[in-house]
């Protein structure tokens, strides 16, 4: 039978090696990588939402994208906006570049103009863009950045940040209440930073959301009012641990287990 001396050395052995194995993690792994649900920024394109009637899919065949091309996503699918009283189409836009130009003939052209460079973040951004009834394009061009989308995802996101553009008015963007008090999104979901909806503020400012364990969930972005209304883009942001976490774990693990190995055999 082992002595009492023997079972408090290898407890104080086992003791140890988890605070180091605390201080370890901590320095390989100080905070979480983000992976934005874009494709390459290179990349500007219209996605298809479901637009539906007689402008069904997209306005430029030759600009077009499935949902499933980008990651982690199910499906997106462009909801009746309440302020619009329409569906909109949704682009992948690059701010602060030259204009994109979307030539759907008979249904109009969207002209998605670049920003002011002095307010505009850089990167691709989810941009909205208003619709008329037909499903043609909106009563500003393609300017009018206003709609409701629900996302789907391909698994449970155990964090999600939404990171909002330009958001100057309120009670109009963020996750809506569609029934009653409960939030489009599924039960599990928590708002653990940010607030729903999104306060208004400033010309140009960047807002956010952080959403915990996110299946689906809708948002709903600007507002259209008489003249130009408020318009909002946005990013989709899944935030992941370090791998550096995983295999550090893994070796403190296998390394604690060989030196208890050792001290057995020798006691």
């Amino acid at each position: 039978m082992k002595s009492l001396s023997t079972f408090f050395r290898q407890s104080t052995t086992v003791a140890s090696l988890l605070a180091a194995s605390t201080v370890t993690v901590g320095l390989m792994a100080p905070s979480a990588s983000a992976i934005t649900l874009l494709p390459p920024q290179d990349l500007e394109t219209e996605i298809n939402v479901g637009v539906t009637g007689s402008a069904s899919g997209c306005l430029d065949a030759n600009k077009c994208i499935d949902p499933s091309f980008l990651p982690w996503i199910k499906s997106i699918e462009s909801l009746v906006d309440e302020t619009s009283g329409t569906q909109s189409r949704l682009f992948i836009d690059i701010l602060g570049e030259t204009n994109s130009v979307y030539d759907g003939g008979s249904l109009g052209t969207a002209t998605l103009r670049a920003k002011d460079r002095g307010t505009t973040p850089g990167g691709a951004w989810f941009r909205p863009s208003e619709t008329n009834a037909d499903g043609s394009v909106g009563e500003e061009q393609g300017q009018l950045e206003v709609g409701t989308y629900k996302f789907t995802f391909t698994k449970l996101i155990p964090q999600l940040k939404i990171k909002y553009f330009d958001t100057e008015s309120t009670n109009s963007t963020g996750v809506p209440n569609f029934i009653a008090d409960m939030l489009d999104i599924n039960p599990e979901a928590m708002l653990i930073s940010g607030e729903n909806p999104v306060p208004a503020g400033s010309d140009g400012n960047v807002y956010y959301q952080t959403w915990t364990d996110v299946s689906f969930i809708t948002l709903k972005l600007g507002k259209d009012t008489a003249g130009t209304g408020d318009g909002v883009d946005f990013q989709i942001i899944k935030d992941v641990p370090e791998p550096g976490t995983v295999l550090g774990l893994g070796a403190l693990a296998m390394a604690g287990a060989f030196g208890l190995r050792k001290r057995n055999k020798k006691a």
